[in-house]
């Protein structure tokens, strides 16, 4: 183990102790963005139309709801 007071993420894996990890490590970060990125890996789109995709998705109403 380190002897710095902040464990590696390796050792925090290996130990169990991710929550403490987390703790000493915050981050930031846009969420709808990465969900969007993580989305288009998912499905094999580049990643700009997957997020035109969504953000026309959230602007309307779904189709089949309209219908009725």
């Amino acid at each position: 183990m380190s002897r710095g007071k902040h464990l590696s993420l390796s050792e925090a894996r290996k130990a169990g102790k991710l929550d403490q990890f987390a703790k000493e490590n915050p981050a930031t970060g846009d969420m709808e963005q990465f969900d969007g990125l993580l989305d288009a890996m998912a499905h094999g789109e580049q990643p700009d139309s997957a997020l035109k995709k969504k953000k026309a998705k959230d602007r309307t109403s779904d189709a089949d709801a309209s219908e009725d």
